[in-house]
């Protein structure tokens, strides 16, 4: 196993945001946690971070509690974070924001390895590696956060709202280059309010609202009940 949380319950200062969550992500699983805004999608990515406290609960990775370490000792895990709104540095170039994906990778030869392969994912990185990242389109951009990610080499990724203001076409590239990320042996935990693209992609996945998990179950018993469609994904 190699995510486990249990009855999580954790928020911003004396507020309580998430209340008992309890989810898995195998070794090479595909996990979606699906749901409206302000349902605790992101909050539930931070806690795993590191970056918002934990009031109750655990998260165990491989067996190391994760609960009370210090933020900066979660990727020493592999464990990669692309955060919501992208988030990259806009006056460096590409190649410097990748680069700082790799802080954690002592090794030249590794680091060569990871770019070249975050190259083959995105193309489109490796043409605009001298140009500053605040100039890319919104869909480049995202590749940028996708790929410092993968410069670490994670074990699992966690993605917040990588289909957030992309057009209908990128988000299906963003979508199956992802799937060639889980196939190359990563875990991915993705949170999403876009659920079409969620629930086609993942193996399994968790419907959230106001705080907990209220469904779960293989996505595409999630996609094609029509009564789940309806009250809570608003498809």
């Amino acid at each position: 196993m190699s995510l486990e949380i249990k009855e999580l319950r954790a928020g911003y200062g004396k507020i309580e945001a998430l209340h008992g969550i309890s989810l898995q992500v195998g070794d090479g699983d595909y996990v979606a946690v699906v749901g409206a805004n302000g349902a605790g999608k992101s909050t539930l990515l931070k806690a795993i971070s590191g970056t918002v406290q934990s009031f109750g609960g655990s998260i165990s990775f491989d067996g190391k509690l994760l609960t009370k370490m210090p933020a900066h000792e979660i990727p020493t895990h592999r464990i990669a974070h692309v955060p919501e709104g992208r988030q990259i540095f806009p006056a460096l170039s590409v190649f410097d924001n990748l680069m700082l994906g790799a802080w954690l990778v002592k090794d030249d030869t590794q680091r060569s390895d990871r770019l070249a392969l975050v190259y083959d994912l995105f193309p489109r990185l490796k043409e605009r590696a001298s140009q500053m990242a605040g100039t890319l389109s919104g869909g480049e951009q995202q590749m940028v956060a996708v790929g410092r990610a993968l410069m670490l080499g994670p074990r699992l990724i966690m993605l917040d709202e990588p289909s957030q203001g992309l057009a209908p076409k990128l988000v299906n590239e963003m979508y199956e280059r992802l799937k060639q990320v889980h196939e190359l042996g990563t875990s991915v935990l993705l949170v999403e309010q876009n659920t079409t693209s969620a629930l086609k992609y993942s193996a399994r996945a968790y419907v959230m609202e106001r705080g907990k998990i209220i469904l779960s179950g293989p996505s595409e018993e999630l996609r094609d009940k029509e009564e789940i469609r309806r009250a809570y994904l608003g498809i």
